[in-house]
């Protein structure tokens, strides 16, 4: 009947549309696995968020043969639910961690997949463009746990501070060299700023705390051995060629950074109350801060970050160490793990190594739409900005950082100053002070019990004297105490056994 009616070119051409149609009907219909991915993301509209999701699906379809829902964290999620959510059997594939999601922490929830043979088959970019060392520190009982992403390897510590008010009280920050070398400025702040401007920012439970491994001349070891959000309860010295683990409380430097606390906390250089992060972002934005003090400062320019979270205040980079400090933690600043309860482990691995590939994907997530969130600025330097009519206040998808997504080499810049930052990046590296215990990462599953109780005491007794919140010598004591009653010397044997064995084989 259809010949009847039809020519036969137009039959034969009909026909083949057809076909074409019938073999990508999946494809069309999106009848392809889904992977639920989480992140963390400053903010975002919801219909904005779904443009990206649906972007991003657009592409990962047709190259992958799946499609991803996107689970945003906020700073205080990822903190307080992340590891619940691997623990939790709930519908999950693919998981960023890094400074706020420790990795560690993640594998020893059983959460996480060994993933090695994965990436071999279905990731040879990746797996091409990784060190040994950096695959070594994902490994965990010879098993891999997790993709790490290019993202420079080494930081050091310092500050990132308002630009105008170095400027207003003519500060010469690039020679002062110590955390205490900073304090005529924060005094210059609140008598200047009649105490509208607190000198540093601080949160609950993470920023605002004084004690920096890296600064004081120690390897934590793992940020998740303590409370949430504080920056390890053992270490290694960074010089010690024996690579003895000690409990850091009962070190003198310890002391030193919690004297230095509380100086700080008595003089007003941080709120009375450290505010939950929500809060503390909203003061941020409204200018009631001077500065961040930071662990992991790079090369990369803060343009974008003042954007989105200073009002457009420029923010200086200003780091207080000459040399950068490579450790494992720095190397696990930026890895994707594929959680246990996936029932997509190969399109899990195959969305990671898309993401470390494919420029228009892994800019996508960092930047959104383009045309809706961003334009290029200089497509020659691949430099991109607002479009017009958007900034900070209204753009509908901003992600917290960059770096979380795939390797950082293909992250178009936010301004001409990071034209060649690669470059410093490896002259950083090449020059920086490295761990001895690089590329060891703990197996916490013997001591899951001593960490339960370590993080209870730690959060209870020595985060406020992390903070400067209580007297030093009785403060510091009653925090030994009860680390010492939780079980810390249970956990640095351990941990020392596990670093002797690493040592022997390597």
């Amino acid at each position: 009947m259809l010949r009847k009616y039809l020519p036969s070119k137009l039959l034969v051409l009909l026909l083949i549309a057809v076909i074409v149609l019938a073999t990508n009907i999946p494809l069309l219909a999106q009848d392809v696995p889904t992977l639920d991915y989480y992140f963390i993301l400053l903010s975002s509209k919801p219909e904005d968020l779904q443009a990206v999701e649906d972007a991003a699906n657009n592409i990962l379809v047709k190259n992958i043969g799946a499609k991803v829902k996107l689970h945003p964290l906020s700073f205080t999620d990822a903190q307080t639910k992340a590891n619940l959510i691997l623990n939790s059997g709930d519908a999950c594939d693919v998981m960023s961690f890094g400074s706020f999601i420790p990795f560690p922490a993640a594998v020893a929830t059983g959460g996480l997949m060994d993933i090695g043979d994965l990436l071999t088959q279905n990731a040879p970019n990746l797996m091409s463009n990784t060190p040994p060392e950096n695959l070594a520190a994902v490994k965990n009982n010879g098993k891999i746990y997790g993709a790490p992403l290019f993202s420079g390897g080494s930081s050091r510590a310092g500050f990132w501070v308002r630009g105008d008010l170095l400027d207003k009280y003519k500060f010469d920050w690039k020679n002062a060299k110590t955390w205490e070398s900073w304090e005529p400025f924060f005094d210059a702040v609140l008598k200047g700023e009649d105490g509208k401007v607190t000198p540093l920012v601080s949160s609950d439970p993470y920023w605002g705390r004084q004690w920096w491994p890296n600064y004081y001349g120690y390897d934590s070891i793992s940020d998740s051995i303590g409370a949430t959000g504080a920056r390890g309860m053992v270490g290694v010295k960074l010089d010690d060629p024996d690579t003895k683990v000690v409990p850091v409380a009962f070190t003198p430097e310890y002391k030193q950074a919690a004297e230095l606390a509380r100086k700080w906390y008595l003089k007003g250089y941080f709120l009375k109350t450290p505010p939950i992060d929500s809060e503390m972002i909203a003061l941020r934005a409204q200018e009631k801060f001077a500065a961040f003090e930071i662990l992991f400062l790079g090369n990369w320019s803060t343009k974008n970050m003042a954007a989105n979270e200073w009002n457009n205040k420029e923010i200086i980079t200003a780091p207080i160490q000459d040399r950068t400090v490579v450790t494992t933690g720095s190397v696990l600043g930026a890895v994707q793990g594929v959680c246990a309860v996936s029932k997509h482990p190969v399109e899990a691995v195959k969305f990671i190594e898309e993401m470390n590939k494919n420029a228009d994907l892994l800019n996508l997530m960092e930047y959104g739409i383009e045309g809706k969130h961003w334009e290029w600025k200089d497509k020659a330097n691949k430099i991109v900005g607002f479009p017009v009519g958007v900034d900070a206040n209204n753009v509908g998808y901003v992600v917290a950082g960059h770096g979380q997504f795939g390797d950082k080499r293909l992250v178009y810049l936010t301004t001409a100053d990071d034209i060649g930052v690669l470059d410093k990046d490896a002259a950083d590296r090449k020059n920086a002070i490295v761990s001895p215990i690089l590329g060891f990462v703990p197996d916490l599953t013997p001591i899951q019990n001593e960490l339960a109780q370590l993080a209870s005491a730690a959060k209870q007794y020595c985060d406020p004297v992390d903070k400067g919140l209580v007297d030093v010598e009785p403060g510091l004591a009653e925090c030994q105490n009860q680390i010492k009653a939780a079980g810390i010397d249970t956990i640095v044997a351990e941990l020392q056994k596990q670093i002797d064995v690493w040592k022997a084989a390597k």
